[in-house]
């Protein structure tokens, strides 16, 4: 993986492919630090990359919210209260 300074990107847009096929991935850095990740794609592979990308960054957010829910404690609650939670949301809904 190599990491390039925007700037620097900027002065070797031609050698852009041939980077990308010799490391794969490129890390775009704004004042040095990671902004921005490259990485090589195809024709026939794009559509693939894209849902690969789709999934990780769900992935992600899935394990962030799961991390938020242990530091508040809501990962210790019943489903009764889960439930109770759910109701009183959609009351609250539907009364705006």
């Amino acid at each position: 993986m190599k990491f390039i300074s925007i700037r620097e990107l900027r002065s070797s847009t031609g050698q852009l492919k041939e980077m990308l096929s010799d490391d794969e991935k490129i890390v775009l850095t704004t004042n040095g630090k990671p902004a921005a990740l490259m990485i090589e794609v195809s024709e026939d592979s794009l559509e693939e990359v894209l849902l690969d990308i789709r999934v990780a960054r769900s992935r992600r957010a899935i394990r962030k919210l799961q991390e938020q829910s242990e530091r508040s404690g809501l990962d210790s609650m019943t489903l009764d209260e889960i439930n109770a939670e759910i109701a009183a949301a959609r009351r609250e809904r539907t009364a705006r």
